[in-house]
């Protein structure tokens, strides 16, 4: 499948439009085959004017583009989506301190009691489980 045949597939009204907007009828056109073909003699005829409105009606432009727009040698992505420079200084507006770890600050989670009790608990309840495997047979 070429690239107007995806387009005219994807939004037939976008691309009948764009078709009418250079002029042409679209009076035998059947299926979204057909609109391909007339697109891409729409280009044929018309040039890159044609080309880059039909390059707007992309269903995956905003993909593209962001797959393709470079980016700066010494900035990288942060989570919170701004950008960290070369000394990483974080360049977006939150508080830095929030991302430390999932709660919210920069000291160590030390485990509680609870989940010592937990993982007591789910070490026994393989043991009998086991046992009743074993007792079974």
């Amino acid at each position: 499948m070429d690239l107007y045949t995806y387009v005219a597939e994807s939004n037939p009204y976008q691309a009948k439009a764009l078709l009418h907007k250079h002029g042409y009828s679209i009076s035998n056109v059947r299926d979204s085959k057909d609109l391909g073909v007339c697109l891409k003699k729409l280009v044929q005829s018309e040039g890159e004017n044609a080309f880059l409105d039909i390059l707007e009606c992309h269903p995956d432009k905003g993909l593209i583009l962001e797959a393709y727009t470079p980016v700066k040698k010494d900035e990288h992505k942060n989570c919170c989506g701004g950008y960290m420079n070369h000394n990483g200084e974080c360049h977006c507006n939150k508080n830095k301190e929030q991302y430390m770890n999932a709660s919210g600050n920069d000291k160590p989670i030390v485990p509680t009691q609870n989940s010592n009790n937990t993982s007591f608990f789910i070490l026994a309840a393989a043991l009998l489980l086991a046992a009743a495997i074993i007792v079974k047979k």
